[in-house]
């Protein structure tokens, strides 16, 4: 991994990811904030606004971070896992069907969702969907969900040396 590069955000930049953050997410984030980037590598990024890390970039594709998604800025359909899968997710694995215990919201497969604990309801990750809501409430075996951004990641240990999380 290279030397990360934190800088702030040109205006052409915060217009392009405000109406990216608009289209995938539903949501309007002032343009007048101010937005930062983390670059780590080339194909991963940072994005933080007013000072809180918002959203993830992994090549061309953005995602809300952990962050983003407990602090509701931006809102998911969740998968409640058992608290038996928690330590699994947060080192990196997909959601299995058999830890899901329920789903709140409804998506199709590909859709990007919220990863929670069921004692605590703390958000552990940032998952794509592999299959809808309606199937994955029909099912019990197989992989769900892919795990994209989880507390504990390289995106959440950056976050945290610069004391965002």
């Amino acid at each position: 991994m290279s030397k990360m590069h934190k800088y702030r955000l040109s205006i052409r930049e915060i217009r392009k990811l405000t109406q990216l953050i608009k289209q995938f997410f539903g949501v309007d984030f002032d343009r007048k904030a101010s937005w930062e980037a983390v670059k780590i590598d080339r194909e991963r990024e940072i994005y933080i606004v007013n000072g809180l890390p918002a959203f993830i970039r992994i090549g061309e594709e953005l995602y809300p971070t952990v962050v983003c998604v407990e602090r509701r800025m931006t809102l998911l359909p969740k998968v409640i896992v058992d608290m038996g899968a928690v330590p699994y997710i947060v080192n990196g694995a997909d959601v299995m069907m058999p830890g899901v215990v329920r789903i709140e919201g409804s998506f199709k497969g590909g859709c990007i969702v919220a990863v929670s604990d069921e004692k605590y309801g703390r958000i552990l990750a940032v998952a794509r969907s592999l299959i809808s809501s309606d199937v994955a409430s029909e099912i019990s075996t197989g992989r769900g969900f892919k795990n994209i951004h989880h507390v504990g990641d390289v995106f959440w240990k950056i976050m945290k040396n610069l004391g965002l999380v």
